[in-house]
C-alpha cells in the first residue's frame, strides 16, 4: 500500500469477509476522522493517491477497499455494513467522522448516513447521483457487453467516459496507454456495475440530516452534473460545488477536492444549507 509512507493497515469483518482499511494517524487525538469511500472501479490507492496524503496533513484520514460479495448481487446494504464495522474498529467510543464518498462511494455513503447518523459529523458526495437513469443505464449496458465479450476495447471506453476531454487532450499517446493499462489492471468493477446499473437512493436520502456538501463535476459523462444538482437538491442540509473536471475528478483535480473538502470538514455550518460555492478555477 502506497497512499503514504507509515500509514497503519487493518482489518475487519463484515457478512464473513475480511474489509483491509488505511489509516493516517491511528493514535490521534485532536484532528477530524474522514473516511474515504472510492467508486466503482477503484480502490483506496486507485482513487485517492493524491487526495489522501494532502487531507493527512491536516485531518486523520481512514480509507477502506470494498468487497464484493463472494456470489451473487450486492445490496447497498452490504457495502454500507464495511463502513459501518471500519468505523467501529478504527473510531473511539461516541467519536464522529466526516464521510467523503465518490461515485459509487457517494451512493454507499449516503446510505451510510441515512442508516447510521449518530456516527457522522459531515457528508460530502462527490459526482454521485439518486437512482440511475436512461442515459446512464445505456451506458451501462455498453460496458456489460464489452465486459461479458471480453472485448479489448473495455478499458480504452472507460477512459474515454471517465475523463474530461480537456484532461485527454493534455495527454501524449504513452500518458493515455498507461490509463488505459491501468484501467485494463485494475479491479474488477462487474459486481458494482449491476449494482448502478438499477441503484436508488431517493429513500435514504430522506432520512439524512447531517450537515452535506455535494460536488458536481460540469464535464462529467458518467455521473451527469444534473445528478449532483438533484442530490443538492433532495437532502435537507446540503450545500453545493461544482469544479470543472470529467467523473475523474479524483484524478483530475485533487487539489481542488482538498482545498474544498478541508474548509468543508474543519465548519461543515459555516456556510448556510442552501449555499452554492463559486468555483474560481479554470
Amino acid at each position: 500500500m502506497s497512499l503514504m509512507k507509515d500509514v497503519f493497515t487493518g482489518t475487519v469483518h463484515s457478512n464473513g469477509l475480511p474489509i483491509s482499511y488505511y489509516d493516517s494517524g491511528p493514535h490521534a487525538t485532536s484532528q477530524h476522522v474522514i473516511v474515504l469511500l472510492h467508486g466503482t472501479g477503484g480502490s483506496a490507492e486507485n482513487n485517492f493517491w493524491a487526495l489522501f496524503p494532502m487531507l493527512a496533513m491536516r485531518h486523520r484520514v481512514v480509507a477502506l477497499d470494498f468487497q464484493d460479495p463472494l456470489s451473487g448481487d450486492a445490496t447497498g446494504e452490504h457495502y454500507a455494513d464495511q463502513v459501518a464495522q471500519v468505523v467501529k474498529a478504527a473510531v473511539r467510543d461516541n467519536e464522529r467522522v466526516h464521510i467523503v464518498g465518490y461515485s459509487f462511494g457517494a451512493l454507499i455513503g449516503a446510505l451510510v448516513a441515512a442508516q447510521h447518523p449518530t456516527i457522522l459529523d459531515s457528508l460530502t458526495l462527490v459526482a454521485g447521483w439518486i437512482k440511475t437513469d436512461t442515459q446512464q443505464r445505456l451506458r451501462n449496458s455498453i460496458w456489460q457487453q464489452l465486459h461479458e465479450t471480453r472485448n479489448d476495447a473495455l478499458a480504452s471506453f472507460s477512459v474515454l467516459t471517465n475523463f474530461s476531454q480537456s484532461f485527454l487532450n493534455a495527454k501524449n499517446e504513452q500518458e493515455i496507454a498507461a490509463l488505459v493499462d491501468g484501467v485494463r489492471k485494475g479491479p474488477d468493477r462487474s459486481v458494482k456495475m449491476r449494482f448502478n446499473r438499477d441503484v436508488d437512493i431517493g429513500f435514504a436520502l430522506t432520512q439524512i440530516r447531517t450537515p452535506s456538501l455535494v460536488i458536481g463535476c460540469t464535464h462529467d459523462q458518467t455521473t451527469p452534473v444534473r445528478h449532483s444538482k438533484m442530490l443538492f437538491g433532495a437532502l435537507e442540509n446540503s450545500r453545493y460545488a461544482e469544479l470543472n473536471s470529467g467523473h475523474g475528478i479524483v484524478h483530475e483535480r485533487p487539489s481542488e477536492l482538498f482545498v474544498i473538502i478541508d474548509a468543508f470538514v474543519r465548519d461543515p455550518e459555516g456556510s448556510p444549507a442552501g449555499h452554492i460555492f463559486n468555483n474560481s478555477h479554470a
